[in-house]
């Protein structure tokens, strides 16, 4: 009986991870707007329009289809506008990874001399209507579960890896002379 109770009482206490003890993701946040936000300046030696075709031919590399994500372009002022997404994914019990949902995302290139900025920003979980990512730092929402913090943390990952690229990207490339 007491072998009873305390198999219980340990498997009732040890269902889910205390909101205290998980870390709360470490995503930028705007002071501007509340909204989870990437945004840097980056100094690239560069006309607006030599960093605007870089950003452009970078985008065609990353992006499979990049006439459904970049929104708008102008040349002349710099500016690539793009919408695009990434995915998340739920941990089963077994530990495996299964496809969840899909968060898309607004992405800002401006183009300057010899600076380039990004902004990306306005997550929302593909759903029926707007569901904002920051809803998944509230931990006092009923709606609220521990998977949120990690989907939060596959996000985090995924731009990071997004922002590494475009740095790469916009870098100069060098001339290979023919000298023969």
């Amino acid at each position: 009986m007491l072998l009873c109770v305390v198999a219980f009482v340990t498997c009732a206490f040890a269902q889910k991870p205390s909101k205290q003890t998980l870390p709360v993701p470490d995503l930028p946040i705007s002071e501007q707007t509340n909204l989870v936000t990437y945004q840097d300046v980056v100094k690239q030696e560069g006309t607006p329009q030599v960093l605007f075709d870089r950003a452009m031919a970078w985008a065609k590399k990353y992006y499979k289809n990049t006439s459904e994500v970049i929104k708008s372009s102008d040349r002349d002022k710099g500016i690539i506008e793009m919408r695009s997404s990434v995915r998340i994914f739920s941990k089963q019990k077994d530990g495996t990874m299964l496809p969840k949902n899909v968060v898309y995302y607004n992405f800002k290139l401006e183009c300057r001399d010899n600076r380039y900025r990004y902004t990306i920003t306005n997550f929302n979980e593909k759903a029926t209507s707007a569901a904002p990512i920051e809803n998944w730092f509230k931990t006092d929402s009923p709606y609220w579960s521990p998977s949120q913090y990690e989907w939060l943390n596959q996000i985090d990952e995924q731009v990071k890896s997004l922002i590494n690229s475009l740095e790469e990207g916009m870098l100069p490339v060098e001339e290979v002379k023919d000298e023969w």
